[in-house]
Order: structure tokens, then C-alpha cells, then sequence
């Protein structure tokens, strides 16, 4: 009988642990984050913006973009904002379709930057994908 008592002690304790181990963000396989380098050059979205980073954080999907400006000319904030709103969400579902093709339904975050002429960038905000819902764009506030 006391050996029943360690046995259902030693399968307690390791349902235990297995149960409270963290669970482990899957790294983007290369061709996922491939395919969300190439919607860079889609007729969609080559004339607005330029992925720039693409990575798998503790808790979320990152990636990166720039705004580009259109040629001769350089996009202002205003312009820049108005820009990142209209094109991210549905930048956004494109990179949660490319991840459900990998079966990966995790929270997915873009962030917009905005290169400066002086070589630096100016955050704009990000959209963000929780595993269910899309949520629209929301500026940065420092």
C-alpha cells in the first residue's frame, strides 16, 4: 500500500511541473519570416512600407516596419500617421495568414517607424494581433 502512496506522490509531482513549465514561443520557421520579408515587395504594400525586422520575442511576434516616402519627396508625420493607419491592420492580416499557414496562431505586434532625414527614425505606433482579434492602430506615446 505505501508504495501506491509514492507512486501517485511521483505522478503528482511530475503533472506538477509539467503543468507550470512556461510555455516556449515556436521561432518563425525561415520561409514564415521569408514570406513576410517578400509583402514588402507585394503591389500592396511596396509603395508604403519596408519590413525591417522580423522576430519571435518572449511573448509575441515582432515585426518591424519603415514608411517609405514617395520619390522626390519626404512623408511627414502627419502624412506618416495617416499612412500607418490606413495600411497596418491590413498589413497585419496578411502576416497572421501567412503564420496560420505555418500553424501558428500566436499575438503578433507591427510596429511603423518613420526614417528621419538626420538618419534617425520616429516611432509612429504599432498594430497588434492577440490570437483572436485585430486591433487597429494605436500611436506611440512616449
Amino acid at each position: 500500500m505505501k508504495k501506491w502512496y509514492l507512486v501517485a506522490f511521483i505522478l503528482s509531482a511530475v503533472l506538477l511541473a509539467v503543468g507550470c513549465t512556461p510555455s516556449v514561443k515556436v521561432e518563425l520557421p525561415p520561409a514564415a519570416q521569408s514570406e513576410i520579408y517578400a509583402l514588402s515587395g507585394s503591389e500592396a504594400f511596396e509603395k508604403y512600407l519596408e519590413v525591417k525586422d522580423v522576430a519571435s520575442r518572449k511573448d509575441y511576434y515582432y515585426i518591424r516596419v519603415y514608411i517609405k516616402s514617395l520619390p522626390g519627396e519626404f512623408t511627414t508625420l502627419e502624412d506618416a500617421l495617416v499612412q500607418a493607419d490606413g495600411f497596418t491592420k491590413n498589413f497585419l492580416e496578411n502576416v497572421v495568414e501567412i503564420l496560420n499557414r505555418y500553424d501558428i496562431n500566436e499575438d503578433v505586434a507591427v510596429w511603423v517607424q518613420l526614417p528621419l532625414k538626420d538618419g534617425g527614425v520616429s516611432v509612429l505606433g504599432h498594430v497588434y494581433y492577440d490570437g483572436e482579434t485585430f486591433h487597429t492602430f494605436e500611436r506611440y506615446k512616449p
